[in-house]
This record gives structure tokens, sequence and C-alpha cells, in this order.
């Protein structure tokens, strides 16, 4: 098991010096946010896992006390994998949401708080569809 850890820290650390001065200093803020403005392609993905790493290498915060949000299924599958390079499979424990996903689970886990709304159930594709054709169907022809 030690020797697992070595590993992935070693792997941790490779990575980590890949990373330029701005991305180092968004890894390596540990305590409040950080935000990391940037275009497609340019390392966003690899720098939150590695800042989650780097939590998770240094402090004594536990995986499952740790909430990533993404905007795609795709991106949090990315994330998760790329946690598991760094981290092993306490990237499972680690709370890996799109938003639309982690704004489900926060109502589902709470729906006795949503009043008469109790029976709230997520909408099939099928349905989204239809609902979305009868929106746009209702717009004005020259509706932008």
């Amino acid at each position: 098991m030690r020797h697992y850890r070595e590993i992935l820290q070693n792997k941790f650390a490779e990575e980590y010096k890949k990373l330029n001065n701005e991305q180092r200093l968004a890894v390596d803020t540990i305590e409040g946010p950080v935000m990391v403005i940037a275009g497609p392609g340019t390392g966003k993905t690899q720098i939150l896992a590695a800042r989650i790493g780097k939590i998770l290498l240094d402090t004594d915060a536990l995986p499952e006390n740790i909430l990533c949000l993404t905007y795609t299924d795709a991106a949090a599958v990315e994330m998760r994998n790329r946690l598991l390079q760094f981290i092993g499979p306490d990237a499972y424990q680690v709370n890996i949401f799109t938003f639309h996903g982690f704004c489900n689970q926060v109502i589902m886990e709470n729906i006795g708080e949503f009043g008469e709304f109790r029976d709230l159930q997520q909408i099939s594709d099928l349905e989204e569809i239809e609902i979305l054709r009868e929106l746009i169907d209702n717009f004005p022809k020259d509706h932008p």
C-alpha cells in the first residue's frame, strides 16, 4: 500500500512539473476559492484535478468532503479519471457532479422542503423534447 501511495505521489509530482507558474499558483492555493478563466484545451480540468490532489496530499481533508462541479457529464468523467491518476481509488469518494446532477441530488435528498412539489420526478428526454418543441412552436414567427 505504501508503495502504491508513492507511485501516486510521483505521478502527481510529474504532472505538477508540467504546469506553468499561474497554474501552479491555482493548484497551490488550498484555502479559499480560485477562479481559472481559460479557453478550451488549456488545462482547466488538469488544474482542478491537481488542486484536489494537492489538497488531499497536503491536508487531512477527506475525499468525501470535496465537491467538484462541472458543466457536462463528459467533464465529470474526465475529472474522475484524472483524479484516479493522482489519488487512486479515493477518487471515487470525491463528489463530482454536473451542476444539474448536484442540484437534482440536493432536491431529492430534501424533497420534504419543497412543500406542494413533493412528488417531483425528473422528466424523461422525450418529455423534455416535447416541452421544448411546444415552447418553440408557440414563439411568434419573427422571434429571434
